[in-house]
């Protein structure tokens, strides 16, 4: 019996290395493709309902930091981008202006901006939030700011 083995085992090795050769190039191929792709920082839609989340986050993130007695709100999103790691990357590039409304005061969407030439203040703020989705946590890695 082992005799007939023997010979079937050889050619089984050659059959089996074979399709290994034959599939492993495709599957490089493809796997150097999607390699580009994943980390890659993409343009994001500063309309989206994600990126508005994390806009707004950023927003907080500075007013809590600044030590303006008035609220910032954001004049525009001037450019947004995501990049996928172990969670989310935001990368957003912000105008923001002072309102009228001090930090006391709430409902920040309805304070209008301050029209007063000596009491206007623009800044733009790039800024570079990290969303965990899983657990529901965002944190700020970076942000700088300067007068628009």
């Amino acid at each position: 019996m082992a005799s007939l083995l023997s010979p079937s085992l050889p050619l089984l090795a050659a059959v089996a290395l074979t399709l290994a050769l034959a599939v492993i190039p495709a599957a490089s191929i493809n796997a150097e493709a999607k390699q580009v792709a994943v980390g890659g920082v993409e343009p994001a839609d500063p309309k989206d309902k994600e990126v508005q989340k994390v806009v707004n986050f950023a927003v907080k993130t500075y007013n809590d930091m600044d030590n303006d007695l008035y609220l910032s709100r954001p004049i525009r999103v001037m450019s947004a981008s995501q990049q996928v790691v172990a969670g989310m990357n935001y990368y957003l590039k912000i105008e923001l202006g002072r309102t009228t409304c001090t930090k006391a005061e709430s409902g920040l969407a309805d304070c209008p901006f301050n029209e007063q030439s000596d009491q206007q203040k623009r800044v733009i703020c790039n800024f570079q939030i990290y969303v965990e989705p899983l657990l529901n946590k965002m944190s700020t890695t970076n942000f700088n700011c300067y007068n628009a």
